[in-house]
């Protein structure tokens, strides 16, 4: 028997945004691409007339979004199953 190819899934959105980072590679991947953005939005801010501490968290908003919106996006592709509504 052949499976249905084109299988509608429900995913539960509130669990897929709002729960933890529950094994290693989540924990690794979101504190990666936290650094990286960080980084890359630190670079120019660390060479403007900025105040360090508004420097810092002017960059850190964009940096901790971009991240947290990575890790959802690598949740709805790889882990479709642990997020899907029963």
């Amino acid at each position: 028997m052949k499976a249905d190819v084109n299988m509608k899934v429900k995913i539960d959105i509130t669990k897929i945004f709002f729960t933890p980072p529950s094994n290693m590679f989540e924990r690794i991947a979101l504190f990666l691409t936290i650094l990286v953005t960080f980084i890359m939005f630190f670079g120019p801010l660390a060479f403007s007339k900025m105040p360090p501490v508004e420097a810092i968290i002017t960059a850190a908003v964009p940096s901790l979004t971009m991240s947290w919106a990575w890790l959802v996006l690598l949740r709805s592709i790889f882990r479709k199953r642990d997020f899907c509504k029963k």
